[in-house]
């Protein structure tokens, strides 16, 4: 994780000494969120890269701004008023006979172990590496923002870019096989994503997804809870079957393409001034 020295200038007199007890000397560069604008686009757009500003489970409950979307997925969960829930986080769910090997960011249960598991997923979004000489690296871009709020400098910082792509894959690729897992146990698999990340998918995937929206707030073989960061009472449940054949919406669709290009938007590439090799076959060996 980024961080920086404690007593390095200059953000060491902007924090208390204990802040870097429990970090080996180190302030932790602790960003949430990240506000890009968009090529083309006219508004910024605010994208977490932190779990925890989407969602986060603690004992002494849910923030203001997460209690909504605490409290659906918490009944959509299977809990109701006055039940008791234990929670645990980062736990690795790794089994030799099926080759099963995943970590989980939330399991809750019923206390007294009563009840099947239930899975949460928190996915947000990941940065891009930046660029230190611009200072778009989570360091420099953490550095600058702090130095913005007190005053030291004149104008916000420039912040890394997202990696929407990168973390649409690793969803896709956990997605139908956790939510699988969870429902043979009992239980159900709770995916809690930005409203931001759903666009996406709905853009740039095969996936029906406004087919699949949920006004019942029942889950499915697969469930994706969205949250506005702008308003936190923004919640939709998209929940389907894994697949259905031919008639009706899936999640396997997010797998497909949205449509398929011309092969002529490919080829129209490939001139002899751009390739970059050209290589002889050599005759068989054997």
């Amino acid at each position: 994780m980024a961080r920086w020295p404690a007593s390095e200038q200059p953000l060491a007199p902007l924090f208390d000494p204990t802040v870097s007890i429990d970090s080996d000397g180190f302030i932790p560069c602790g960003v949430c969120s990240v506000r890009l604008r968009p090529r083309g686009a006219q508004e910024e757009v605010s994208w977490a890269i932190c779990p925890h500003r989407l969602l986060n489970f603690r004992s002494s409950g849910f923030s203001e701004s997460q209690r909504a979307l605490g409290g659906k997925v918490l009944r959509l969960a299977g809990f109701g008023p006055g039940d008791t829930v234990d929670v645990w986080s980062e736990v690795t769910l790794r089994d030799a006979d099926t080759g099963v090997d995943y970590r989980l960011d939330y399991v809750l249960r019923k206390a007294g172990g009563n009840g099947p598991p239930v899975i949460v997923e928190i996915m947000t979004c990941s940065t891009s590496a930046g660029n230190k000489k611009k200072r778009t690296d989570i360091r420099s871009a953490f550095c600058d923002s702090v130095l913005y709020a007190n005053g030291l400098r004149p104008e916000l910082g420039r912040s890394p870019g997202v990696n929407v792509r990168q973390v649409w894959a690793r969803m896709a690729s956990q997605l139908i096989v956790k939510s699988e897992i969870a429902r043979a146990w009992g239980g159900c698999a709770i995916w809690v994503i930005q409203d931001e990340l759903a666009d996406y998918i709905r853009k740039n995937t095969g996936l029906r997804l406004d087919e699949l929206r949920s006004e019942t707030w029942v889950v499915d073989e697969v469930n994706v809870v969205t949250a506005n960061l702008g308003d936190p009472d923004d919640i939709q449940l998209y929940a389907g079957p894994v697949h259905t054949g031919e008639a009706g919406a899936s999640w396997l669709e997010l797998l497909r393409a949205p449509g398929i290009p011309r092969v002529e938007t490919l080829t129209r590439k490939l001139t002899s001034e751009t390739v970059a090799a050209r290589l002889i076959v050599e005759g068989d060996e054997a």
